[in-house]
């Protein structure tokens, strides 16, 4: 009887023992629907697979919630914002999240149904922007180096709103919008500002656009984690097939794919 006993106990170790090596060998990642989402599912999750790694894939229609999942340990990692981004949301709600790696990114661009120059804005245009206050400034940003609007430079950089516009030649009407709503919007203004995701999720081409931005460091979409997995097995087998020759192959020969930026590693 004892050492049936002893057998029972050992078995329940193996089995927990096992459960532990499974749970250290998933990945628990969240997602935005949209192309970030997309690119994993077709281009990073079959490599992962095939190394092993159990993939639970979640998207979340709510981008707060994307970080506090994360942050409450039912996430490992996720794929949907930028560092501006992350940075905010660490300082709102005292995060411990980090960037582990950048992904390619869907940049901004100015797009239009009416004009197919810049130059052809004519006096008085209307140009949505998105309301956010990361996605506002970044906006401005990006007006301000086409020639479009002038800054005050005493402005935070990246956080600036429509009232540091200091010189507007073409005395252009900013018309504030959800970013989601803009790409709808272009029947009625002249010009809108559209971030890339929301680009894709619309149907248009990112190759539609007047023109694109290179975006800078803080705009680039990112990997995010808690810092306290950061450096763990798992997110290391994530980074390596986000940064892999067959990654890059897919990302530079998939049509979904045309217009994103690449990150600064592949460069």
């Amino acid at each position: 009887m004892k050492k049936r006993s002893w057998f029972k106990v050992l078995l329940v170790s193996a089995v927990a023992l096992c459960g532990v090596a499974q749970a250290q060998n998933a990945l628990r990642i969240g997602f935005f629907p949209g192309p970030y989402a997309d690119q994993f599912k077709r281009g990073v999750q079959p490599a992962l697979e095939r190394a092993g790694v159990k993939v639970l894939l979640t998207e979340f229609s709510n981008i707060i919630q994307l970080n506090s999942a994360l942050m409450d340990g039912n996430l490992d990692a996720n794929v949907f914002q930028n560092r501006a981004f992350l940075e905010t949301f660490n300082a709102q709600y005292k995060g411990d999240l980090v960037e582990v790696l950048q992904v390619p990114s869907a940049p901004l661009g100015l797009y239009s149904k009416k004009i197919t120059d810049l130059k052809a804005l004519a006096q008085g245009a209307s140009v949505s922007v998105p309301n956010d206050p990361t996605s506002l400034g970044r906006s401005l940003a990006f007006l301000q180096q086409q020639g479009l609007i002038t800054l005050d430079p005493a402005a935070t950089a990246g956080r600036a709103t429509e009232k540091n516009v200091t010189g507007n030649p073409k005395n252009l009407k900013l018309v504030l919008l959800d970013a989601p709503q803009i790409p709808r919007s272009l029947d009625e203004v002249d010009l809108a500002a559209v971030l890339g995701n929301h680009v894709i999720a619309s149907g248009m081409l990112l190759s539609s656009a007047l023109v694109l931005e290179d975006p800078a460091a803080q705009y680039r979409i990112i990997l995010v984690a808690r810092k306290e997995v950061a450096n763990g097995a798992v997110l290391k087998q994530l980074a390596d097939a986000y940064k892999s020759a067959d990654y890059r192959k897919f990302i530079e020969t998939d049509p979904k794919a045309k217009g994103f930026s690449r990150p600064e590693y592949w460069r």
